[in-house]
């Protein structure tokens, strides 16, 4: 066998393997798009999901305070005219204000403390990022 005949045999040998090497980059490439694209639609309908959820129970708890709020003032308004009695009035509001003002105040720090911004993070979505991050780590190794 000649020379010119073994780099043509040998050519031909090694042109699959390239074209198919070629394909499966281009199919890793087009795998690798179309599972980000999922990911960034799961991580998209997860934040929705968590934002409809906050809006309904923000709602709630809205009416909620209002109905609320209007038996505290009636309860405040009796406690005033109970302890007008042994008191003066002024005393007696002042001293329902404070505690109303103190256990308001408590509640407010404790409700601010609960509410943060990383509840509504797509945490399902980002632990797969990860996930996937690391697949691919390992398969381009």
């Amino acid at each position: 066998m000649t020379q010119a005949a073994r780099r043509l045999e040998w050519s031909e040998q090694t042109r699959p393997a390239e074209h198919s090497v070629r394909e499966i980059l281009v199919e890793l490439w087009e795998n690798t798009e179309s599972l980000f694209r999922g990911e960034l639609e799961l991580a998209t309908a997860e934040v929705d999901r968590g934002l409809a959820r906050a809006k309904k129970e923000a709602a709630g708890a809205a009416v909620g305070g209002a109905v609320l709020h209007g038996g505290v003032l009636c309860l405040l308004a009796t406690a005033i005219l109970l302890l007008s009695r042994v008191m003066d009035a002024w005393v007696a509001a002042l001293l329902v204000g404070a505690a109303c003002s103190a256990a308001g105040a408590a509640l407010l720090v404790r409700s601010g403390q609960q509410l943060k911004p990383e509840r509504l993070a797509p945490r399902r979505t980002a632990k797969t990022l990860r996930d996937d991050v690391s697949m691919m780590k390992e398969v381009t190794k």
